[in-house]
């Protein structure tokens, strides 16, 4: 009995994986792949420069949050996090990460506080020649553009900005309460 009780769940999961929509599909498929870094060695967090090395050592958990430099829409998404991440509590192994396609992260921030002020308390990669995507293009743009919270080992944990809606933040609390390797 069990074992036909196994196959008939077996087979049910199988057919409805099929039936998934092609976005959560998408989503399905990126879990646990890497998020490629490789090209960038050094992040800065306000004037401050770091090696990537040092961010990751101090920081198992990065939201890769991809910007672009004259898109008028990213400029708010910036305050966005900025401003929301300090409305969910953060466990210490946990920071931002911004990579942005351009050449000047003051340029950037001058188009920021054009329209809030905000402290930038995270850290940014700045990405002139839009290696970001070039060495992401398996990963679908949209996934990228609506942030990947990674590990210390690059793999993708979660999709979406932790406080976007309630059920997000618990599963933001819940991947990054699981021990790092």
């Amino acid at each position: 009995m069990k074992n036909f009780l196994f196959l008939v769940g077996t087979v049910f999961l199988l057919f409805s994986c099929n039936n998934l929509p092609p976005k959560e599909k998408e989503l399905r498929k990126i879990l646990n792949k890497s998020l490629n870094l490789d090209n960038f060695e050094t992040v800065q967090q306000g004037n401050t420069l770091w090696s990537l090395d040092e961010l990751k050592q101090n920081h198992g958990y990065l939201s890769v949050v991809y910007l672009q430099n004259s898109c008028n829409p990213c400029y708010p998404k910036f305050i966005e996090w900025q401003q929301k991440m300090d409305s969910i509590n953060t466990p210490n192994s946990y920071t931002v990460l911004f990579v942005i396609k351009g050449n000047s992260y003051g340029e950037f921030m001058t188009n920021v506080l054009d329209i809030e002020y905000v402290e930038d308390k995270y850290y940014t990669i700045m990405d002139p020649e839009g290696k970001f995507l070039a060495n992401n293009s398996d990963i679908p743009r949209w996934i990228i553009d609506n942030s990947i919270l990674i590990d210390s080992e690059n793999k993708i944990k979660m999709v979406g900005a932790p406080f976007a809606t309630p059920e997000m933040t618990e599963l933001f609390y819940e991947v990054c309460q699981k021990p790092l390797k």
